[in-house]
């Protein structure tokens, strides 16, 4: 089964798989704790500026931009306790 990440990566169309990339991340942001909270927010991040820096660049919707944004602040927060290595403190 191909999904849509795979099927826009096959397509060529670097926005197109940038896109599917962001959403599958989004997704999986709202369903993770801990640890990969910092993780995939900060790879939601790079996401979503190599997005805005492509050429012709599209506005984003502000519940994109409010998902961003809530989901930098929950990786700000992680972040204290998750070392770049991804393990906790104290564990």
């Amino acid at each position: 089964m191909v999904g849509p990440v795979s099927s826009a990566a096959g397509s060529g169309d670097r926005r197109a798989a940038l896109e599917a990339v962001r959403d599958k991340l989004a997704t999986e942001l709202e369903s993770i704790e801990g640890p990969a909270v910092a993780v995939l927010s900060k790879e939601l991040r790079a996401t979503l500026a190599e997005l805005e820096s492509l050429p012709g660049g599209r506005e984003v919707s502000p519940v994109d931009d409010l998902s961003a944004r809530r989901a930098a602040r929950r990786a700000d927060a992680q972040g204290g306790n998750v070392p770049a290595g991804g393990v906790e403190r104290g564990t």
